[in-house]
């Protein structure tokens, strides 16, 4: 009888002894777990934000007597891709950015974006071969009015032309250029500089004059281009607070400024997509000098 009671009392301090351990055993186990979901979730973080360089050319030409802030050589321009593939840079179209704030769309681990403002037909000329050559993306931002003229006259000047819509549509088709809205007729100085609001307009009127034109060259693009851009470049980089909701509403996802500073790209912060940065390619400087100030973080 004794030994039996013994027993039992052995056996209830064993199954509590075993309860005890199990139990250590769970909590330590959530802990750990939670311990890794929270480092994954900062080591997400730390990967969700992207840095992307981004370069801002216009012409290019081979006349050093007009090579300025704004015309380039080609050769300097190959120069400036054969550093980025030799540096492990990937060029990539804005709208990839999009996707990989919007869907979460993998980005290459060294992403660059390369854009060309107002449609220069020097751009086919020289860029495009090369580009395409070597596998290389880019973004044409174009301006309507610019591009009517060039299609009336049809010359195919590189000194001086702009390209035609069937141009547009030929360097879309090709997969090595997207292409962006700058504007039908706002690319100027005037009153209005650029497209910013004029000091007289009330916030009706300036939506009216900003909707209008930009939307006359998303029709036109989608007309005779076969496009309808999803980024749009403010001509000279000149910003008004007040389009930035105009451009939403017409479905833009990513505005192009000019402010020289570094971009960060998260997953699902579409704000930072609102006024992405670039580098304007002068010449005067070497690749090296360009690359350095470009490419620092």
């Amino acid at each position: 009888m004794f030994f039996c009671i013994k027993l039992k009392k052995f056996a209830a301090c064993a199954a509590a002894i075993f309860f005890f351990a199990a139990a250590l055993i769970i909590i330590t186990a959530n802990g750990l777990e939670h311990a890794a979901v929270s480092t994954a979730a900062d080591n997400s973080t730390e990967r969700d934000e992207v840095f992307v360089p981004v370069i801002m050319y216009h012409s290019l030409l081979n006349d050093t007597s007009r090579a300025g802030d704004y015309v380039l050589s080609p050769e300097v321009f190959k120069s400036d891709m054969q550093y980025l593939m030799d540096n492990g840079y990937t060029t990539v179209f804005i709208s990839e950015l999009v996707d990989y704030v919007e869907k979460g769309t993998e980005l290459p681990e060294k992403p660059v974006a390369v854009t060309f403002d107002d449609g220069y037909y020097n751009v086919m000329t020289y860029a495009y071969p090369f580009m395409k050559e070597n596998g290389l993306k880019g973004v044409m931002n174009v301006v309507g009015k610019y591009t009517d003229l060039s299609t009336e006259q049809d010359e195919h000047n590189p000194a001086y032309s702009n390209l035609t819509w069937n141009e547009i549509s030929e360097l879309y088709q090709s997969g090595v250029f997207e292409i962006g809205n700058h504007t039908y007729d706002m690319h100027s100085m005037t009153a209005r500089k650029g497209c910013k609001k004029i000091y007289s307009e009330n916030d009706e009127e300036y939506r009216k004059s900003l909707y209008d034109d930009v939307a006359m060259l998303q029709g036109v693009l989608a007309d005779k281009s076969g496009v309808t851009p999803v980024t749009f470049a403010y001509p000279f980089g000149l910003i008004s607070d007040e389009s930035v909701d105009t451009f939403r509403e017409m479905g833009f996802k990513a505005l192009l400024s000019c402010y020289e500073k570094p971009n960060y790209i998260s997953r699902l912060d579409t704000d930072c997509l609102l006024c992405i940065n670039r580098y304007n390619r002068p010449s005067g400087i070497s690749t090296e000098e360009f690359m350095k100030k470009l490419l620092k973080q």
